[in-house]
């Protein structure tokens, strides 16, 4: 195994590896990371049989390994290494580790973090609570749902009513988001839901991830209004009809704030726990200048 710079990896070889192997993790294709990551490279071997993205970004000479934007975990794909043997390896290679993976127990340091998902089973719509269903009926009599071909319409509402209560949210997130759903729908690995009032005016979507057999959520918005009247319940609703049958999970993409995962529930999601890792090796003089940045 060795790592290797972006420049020499072979986009179509990593790609069709991720098309073949049973693992879903629609945050690990080339396109996603070439649009979301700040840099990227990766321990691959020869055959590209096994692989694992790593990106990272580089300052002052520093290299940190960091969880890109609009993404929640990597992991090894393949078995040609273990996470035990890799580890050293990027220990030697970024200053700074902080990684997400399903595996637990890789460092010390270890953050339990949690996503919801749902089974498109049969009659799965028996596991939505009352509530849900109940809003999910109040949505469908006053919006109507098309597919779109446009996510500045979603950034539009999203900068309108969801940015300003995200802190952590920038003017260059919304650029990367913006280019990740464009080649996402390019790629036919994504897809646009917009609900409009009867008015036909624009007032929620929502944009979903394709691969394989799981659909991910990967952002949405509503105006404040359409919310009270049950949009994204309908809308959600709208995503499961369009879905089931051709896949098998809705990936929620995930929150540990607890309003939202209880959203998810409400329509019979279930929870699942992955792990946050750091490693500060970095220098002191670079602690105390991120420190002062602060």
């Amino acid at each position: 195994m060795k790592i290797v710079n972006r420049e020499h990896i072979d986009p179509v070889k990593w790609d069709k590896r991720l098309k073949e192997c049973d693992i879903e993790n629609i945050f690990q294709y080339s396109w996603y990371l070439d649009n979301c990551a700040e840099n990227w490279s990766a321990v691959i071997t020869d055959d590209y049989k096994t692989i694992l993205p790593l990106p990272f970004t580089k300052k002052l000479g520093v290299k940190r390994l960091y969880p890109a934007p609009f993404t929640r975990e990597y992991d090894i794909i393949g078995d040609d290494f273990s996470w035990a043997e890799v580890l050293p390896l990027i220990q030697k290679e970024f200053a700074h580790l902080s990684f997400r993976s399903e595996k637990s127990d890789l460092l010390d340091q270890e953050t339990i973090r949690s996503h919801q998902y749902l089974t498109l089973e049969n009659e799965f719509e028996k596991k939505f609570k009352t509530n849900a269903k109940r809003l999910i009926k109040k949505g469908q009599k006053q919006f109507t749902f098309r597919a779109g071909l446009d996510p500045s319409l979603l950034i539009n509402l999203f900068e309108e009513h969801v940015a300003h209560k995200i802190d952590s949210v920038k003017k260059e997130d919304l650029i990367i988001l913006t280019a990740l759903m464009n080649t996402a729908l390019k790629n036919e690995h994504g897809e646009l839901i917009l609900a409009y009032d009867e008015n036909q005016a624009l007032v929620a979507g929502g944009f979903f991830l394709k691969d394989k057999k799981r659909i991910t959520y990967l952002k949405g918005a509503a105006a404040e209004e359409a919310k009270k009247k049950g949009v994204m319940y309908a809308l959600f609703d709208e995503a499961f009809q369009r879905f089931q049958g051709t896949y098998k999970t809705l990936d929620f993409g995930g929150s540990d704030i607890e309003n939202v995962a209880t959203f998810y529930r409400k329509f019979g999601a279930s929870d699942r726990n992955y792990y946050h890792y750091e490693l500060d090796q970095t220098p002191i003089w670079f602690r105390t200048l991120r420190k002062l940045k602060k």
